[in-house]
């Protein structure tokens, strides 16, 4: 029977957190289907942390920016294609729309899909809507292999992306095993403010003191939390080069981004500072990690104290001492 499963296609488009979660389905599907093509729809932004997966067969590029018409040219391209399963982890109605419309033997979509795109896609254990994204991702794929799909991800590092990293990192004078800072988040809720990350970096500093911090983000991000605490390297390297950066870090401090869940992944030591996100649904599932929120109002994150950024941090370290 397996070896009938040729082809299959996910379509998961965004977005980097959310792309993280999906990933443990792809080995889910390659464990089960080890003889199948893997195809996977995924926004052009980030389609270089798709690459990092080399369960993933193909990565078929959809451009945001220019939305409608490369929706057509992935139709076009992959009109002829028969898939055996077409599997919609987004669960939007562009994706539902998509998945309609290219070929495919089984369609099927993620619990809890949303704008009536389960109109057009049957949406599998809607009851399963609000547990984490990880699993609620696995369980369409135990739907489809009947078989316990168990949380795992393969992430395949290049040579040259970690010698690049090495290379940014030395033009930059920073020493190994430095600790990532990951302050920048996109949604209300998500910002632990300036203010708290001035004040944690002195206690970092005392706590490590031989142990460079190092701020990561965009390049709009450069600038904002001024520190001759830190060196910030926002904006100086790109999307395909920021993983192979952050497997070099010793731990990573920040919000609910996806390069934090992105380190928790690469098994980096992990302490995120928690918002207004649903814990439940999007918290990290598989690494090294804590989490810290203000349970009394989680929209208070500037409520939550640098100094428990350092308990976190102390707690992962005697974890991983023992590892």
């Amino acid at each position: 029977m397996d070896g009938k499963i040729k082809r299959i296609l996910i379509i998961k488009p965004s977005s980097f957190g959310d792309i993280i979660h999906a990933l443990p389905s792809v080995a889910a599907l390659k464990r089960a289907y080890p003889n199948s093509r893997i195809y996977w729809i995924v926004f052009k932004v980030w389609a270089d942390i798709a690459r990092l997966c080399p369960d993933i067969d193909e990565i078929i590029v959809w451009d945001r920016n220019k939305i409608v018409r490369s929706f057509f040219e992935i139709v076009k391209k992959y009109k002829k294609t028969e898939f055996d399963y077409i599997i919609d982890l987004q669960g939007l109605l562009r994706s539902a729309i998509l998945a309609k419309t290219l070929n495919g033997k089984v369609k099927i979509g993620v619990s809890g899909m949303k704008e009536f795109s389960s109109l057009l896609i049957k949406e599998v254990y809607p009851e399963n809507a609000k547990i984490n994204a990880v699993m609620r991702n696995l369980k369409t794929i135990e739907f489809i292999t009947k078989t316990s799909a168990e949380p795992k991800i393969n992430l395949n590092l290049q040579k040259a992306d970690l010698d690049g990293a090495e290379e940014i990192l030395k033009s930059f004078a920073v020493k190994k095993d430095f600790i990532a800072l990951l302050p920048f988040a996109r949604g209300i809720g998500k910002d632990w403010g300036e203010s708290n990350y001035l004040q944690l970096l002195p206690l970092l500093k005392e706590k490590y003191p031989k142990t460079d911090i190092v701020i990561l983000g965009m390049q709009k991000d450069f600038g904002k939390i001024k520190s001759t605490l830190a060196i910030d390297l926002c904006g100086k390297t790109a999307l395909k080069q920021l993983p192979a950066i952050l497997a070099k870090s010793k731990y990573s401090v920040g919000a609910d981004t996806g390069a934090m869940h992105l380190a928790a992944v690469l098994n980096i030591p992990s302490v995120f500072i928690w918002g207004n996100s649903d814990i439940v649904e999007t918290s990290p599932y598989l690494g090294r990690v804590a989490i810290l929120e203000n349970k009394l109002n989680k929209k208070d994150i500037a409520a939550i104290s640098p100094q428990a950024v350092i308990e976190a941090l102390e707690k992962l370290q005697s974890l991983n001492a023992c590892i």
